[in-house]
């Protein structure tokens, strides 16, 4: 008899269990990144005989009660919640971001609350560090895997080189000048434009390039920098072939004296290799590699993991990538609270990977908690009348208890 009293117990204890997983499931339905646990129940057995009736088994098995045999997580992908803070972010896929706090200690986590902090660091809503692989100027991985930082400002970069590239255009069908070039006389070039380059301290200087056409295929290039017409910084004589490529006078230096207080003279490579002479109109396209000092403005997030800072000097800089890891068995993972994971032995090591490879990185989203209301719902009720059955065990047991006491009457 007292045996039916322990079996429901357990029952009535699991239950307990159930709706405290339900509750919390329920309390963290606006939670970013929150996912959902769900529980297992597996039974107990108190008894268990087997006899045997002519060579046949006859059992007998009486049981326990039940009982929750462990809580497992659902890592299935939760909604999208549109913010428009770039540094807001959420995993299209999957993995985890990695954070590390002021111990060392790394932590997994779906949650993409991201800021800049006073030093550029890029942390959660804990302050822990969001980690990466810092990148160098040409957009190569420079270190190891550490915390992710954009700098607030940019030093300048002197300019070394100056390209001219397609569709640069000397039109074929310039007339000859054999004039002597004077760069204040209209009449002795055929055509004239300008560009900015920096100087070691990020000051802007004015280049202009004459272009004259001293013969078939011919042409002559002339520099002077900051309007002053009275210095030639360098020339170039240009030498095209019947179809109008270039075949001599690239690449030419250029030397610019300063006397700012920059570096001088300045020494500056034209690459001239690109332009073209064909019977089509005069186009100046050229690129340098300088830029003056450069405050960020702000950051942003491709979906392959690359944050980008974007500077006042019209620099966008690839400054990271983003590191997404991944458990083979993600029940490994233990909740820590905060939104944060860690394994629950460190011998389970993730795969560690460049954004956009597990899982695509949406830039100014939050992933929502992928609690599911509903079921949420129809569990609590399942639970609730389970818990009420097992009650009411206890309580028809009590009453045949009662009956039996009343037999000695």
């Amino acid at each position: 008899m007292l045996q039916s009293f322990y079996t429901a117990i357990t029952g009535l204890n699991g239950n307990q269990q159930w709706l405290n997983v339900i509750s919390d499931n329920i309390a963290n339905v606006n939670t970013i990144g929150f996912k959902s646990e769900r529980v297992t129940f597996e039974d107990l057995i108190a008894h268990s005989l087997t006899t045997f009736a002519n060579s046949t088994p006859k059992n007998t098995e009486i049981g326990g009660g039940s009982f929750i045999t462990l809580t497992t997580k659902d890592f299935s992908q939760g909604s999208f919640m549109n913010t428009n803070s770039p540094t807001d972010l959420a995993l299209d896929g999957e993995g985890f971001f990695m954070v590390k706090d002021n111990q060392g200690t790394i932590y997994y986590t779906r949650a993409g609350q991201f800021r800049l902090d006073a030093n550029g660091d890029l942390v959660n809503v804990d302050g822990m560090k969001l980690q990466g692989w810092m990148l160098d100027d040409n957009g190569n991985i420079a270190r190891a895997l550490d915390k992710i930082n954009v700098p607030y400002a940019i030093n300048p970069t002197i300019t070394t080189k100056i390209y001219l590239v397609e569709p640069t255009n000397l039109d074929s069908r310039s007339n000859v000048i054999s004039a002597t070039f004077n760069p204040t006389d209209s009449t002795t070039f055929n055509y004239v434009n300008s560009m900015t380059v920096y100087d070691s301290l990020g000051n802007p200087h004015t280049l202009s390039f004459y272009f004259q056409k001293t013969g078939a295929n011919t042409w002559k290039v002339y520099a002077y920098k900051d309007n002053d017409l009275t210095t030639q910084v360098g020339d170039s004589t240009l030498q095209f072939d019947t179809d109008g490529n270039l075949t001599s006078g690239s690449p030419f230096t250029l030397s610019l004296t300063l006397t700012n207080g920059a570096a001088s003279p300045q020494s500056i490579t034209v690459d001239v290799s690109k332009i073209k002479q064909v019977a089509s109109d005069f186009i100046f396209y050229a690129k340098q590699d300088g830029f003056a000092k450069g405050d960020l403005l702000g950051v942003a997030v491709a979906e392959d993991g690359t944050i980008k800072g974007m500077y006042s000097n019209g620099n966008v800089k690839n400054i990271a990538r983003l590191a997404v890891a991944t458990f083979r068995d993600k029940e490994v993972l233990v909740r820590k609270g905060n939104n944060l994971y860690l394994p629950n032995t460190q011998t389970f090591t993730p795969a560690i990977t460049l954004g956009g490879i597990l899982s695509k990185v949406r830039s100014g989203f939050l992933e929502l908690s992928n609690v599911d209301i509903s079921r949420e719902f129809i569990s609590l009720i399942t639970a609730q009348r389970a818990y009420q059955a097992n009650a009411r065990v206890i309580t028809t047991d009590d009453q045949i208890l009662q009956e039996a006491m009343n037999i000695k009457r």
